[in-house]
């Protein structure tokens, strides 16, 4: 079990392997592939898988249904891992025998399977991640920070960059008391929220503020600029008043627009707290997170203050 997302397809269809292919490295996962029962078990035997799909009609010596056999492989070989079952004929024998042999979930390849793929996919990755950051002690998590950071500079890919970007602000996240509880990569017909902060922290300061945080990761190489902050603030005004504090990350910094375009807004309730590529890296390698979160949330009412004395 890891929480890099490793995923691993079963398919002999080519096409469908492209199909995988476009559909979930768009979403920042790395896709890895096996066509033959035999390469399927190598690759098992390899650590580190969190979701695997299994693809019901894999030919093979046991005939057009070996991909079922498959599924209790995951189990043995791939412990932690989520099997998915996939299938263009989904009969009750076959779903029922997937879940006995310790599948997580089906998906029919049907007109919706792109919609469906990718929530199948996001919560199977979020159930394996989950136990895993549940299981790490303090010094596995600050290795599994540094290695995250390491891996969102060096990665080329922006989707790829995007996905490793909110795993690393997880991580940080969960070493500030109060703020472990959360949810990630949540998606409805109107909008996409990256991580979401339930906050049960016990410093009077974050007391104060409201009940939940958002977070916003941005993966781009250049500035992020006014349009993006507005769509985050309309995210905030459409929680009930229940988050007015948001996390605005940026892997390539901010154009200067970005802080005016806050500053003419200082009078509403909302906060954005600003963290570039300087904030992450000394979120990653300080010994105190929240006193280094208190700072850029000082930083941030504190241009509400310049604003004030500019008029």
């Amino acid at each position: 079990m890891n929480g890099g997302g490793r995923l691993l397809i079963i398919d002999d269809d080519n096409l469908f392997l492209e199909t995988y292919e476009d559909l979930l490295s768009a979403w920042g996962y790395k896709v890895e592939s096996a066509t033959t029962r035999t390469k399927a078990l190598e690759r098992l035997d390899e650590p580190g898988w969190s979701v695997v799909l299994v693809d019901q009609k894999l030919d093979g010596p046991g005939g057009g249904d070996d991909g079922l056999d498959l599924i209790a492989e995951v189990g043995i070989r791939a412990p932690g891992a989520k099997a998915i079952l996939v299938t263009a004929y989904a009969s009750n024998e076959a779903v029922e025998r997937a879940f006995k042999d310790g599948a997580y979930d089906y998906l029919e390849k049907r007109s919706v399977f792109a919609a469906l793929l990718r929530v199948k996919v996001r919560n199977a990755m979020e159930a394996v991640r989950e136990r895993w950051l549940g299981a790490l002690d303090q010094g596995e998590t600050e290795k599994a920070i540094r290695a995250t950071w390491e891996a969102v500079q060096a990665e080329k890919d922006r989707n790829r960059k995007g996905l490793l970007l909110e795993q690393l602000m997880e991580l940080l996240l969960k070493t500030i008391p109060g703020f472990q509880r959360l949810r990630a990569r949540m998606k409805n017909e109107l909008e996409e929220l990256d991580i979401l902060v339930q906050n049960n922290a016990p410093d009077p300061l974050w007391q104060k503020e409201s009940p939940y945080i958002l977070v916003e990761c941005k993966n781009w190489s250049s500035h992020v600029g006014t349009k993006d902050v507005r769509d985050l603030l309309g995210k905030l005004e459409g929680r009930y008043k229940r988050c007015r504090v948001a996390l605005f990350v940026a892997a390539g910094g901010f154009a200067d627009t970005v802080r005016l375009e806050l500053r003419s807004r200082a009078r509403e309730e909302n906060l954005v707290l600003l963290l570039g590529p300087g904030d992450l890296e000394t979120l990653v390698n300080c010994s105190d997170r929240s006193a280094v979160l208190k700072e850029i949330h000082q930083r941030a009412v504190a241009a509400t203050f310049d604003h004030g004395r500019d008029e």
